[in-house]
């Protein structure tokens, strides 16, 4: 079973690098321009109580490096996608937000996003659908179990 999803998550990773290219992103940059976002579609939100979101949570919630993410927040940031503020209360903490250029941008990519989910899950029923994600979340959670 484990070699099964590995063979899907190969070709999830082509699709959604091919579907983050239309945009001129990385899957990585699309992946965390959406988190910068709050897209509601990640089980995790990687922002605080009052919706702020710093790099390392960003690096959490998707298992990769904090210099991973810090990486391709410069990238987004060259780009003019996102943007950094410092806390007023601890300079060293920047919070990140999506400028207007970052938000059409996402709204651009979506309907390319949407048509994909369309494709893969055509042969499932509704309560199928609702049933593989929560299974998926299940094996996600087992596979990071909280520090």
């Amino acid at each position: 079973m484990v070699l099964a999803v590995f063979d899907l998550a190969n070709h999830l990773q082509r699709r959604g690098e091919a579907l983050a290219a239309t945009g001129g992103l990385t899957t990585q940059q699309w992946l965390v321009l959406l988190q910068i976002a709050g897209d509601p579609n990640f089980p995790e939100r990687a922002h605080d109580d009052e919706h702020r979101v710093l790099a390392s949570d960003i690096a959490r919630v998707r298992g990769v490096s904090r210099a991973t993410v810090s990486a391709v927040i410069g990238a987004l940031r060259g780009r003019g996608l996102v943007e950094e503020q410092a806390d007023p209360d601890d300079r060293r903490k920047r919070y990140l937000t999506i400028t207007s250029a970052g938000a059409a941008l996402i709204e651009e990519l979506d309907p390319h996003r949407r048509a994909a989910n369309r494709r893969l899950f055509s042969g499932f029923t509704r309560e199928e659908r609702a049933q593989l994600l929560h299974l998926l979340r299940r094996c996600l959670a087992i596979a990071t179990p909280e520090p």
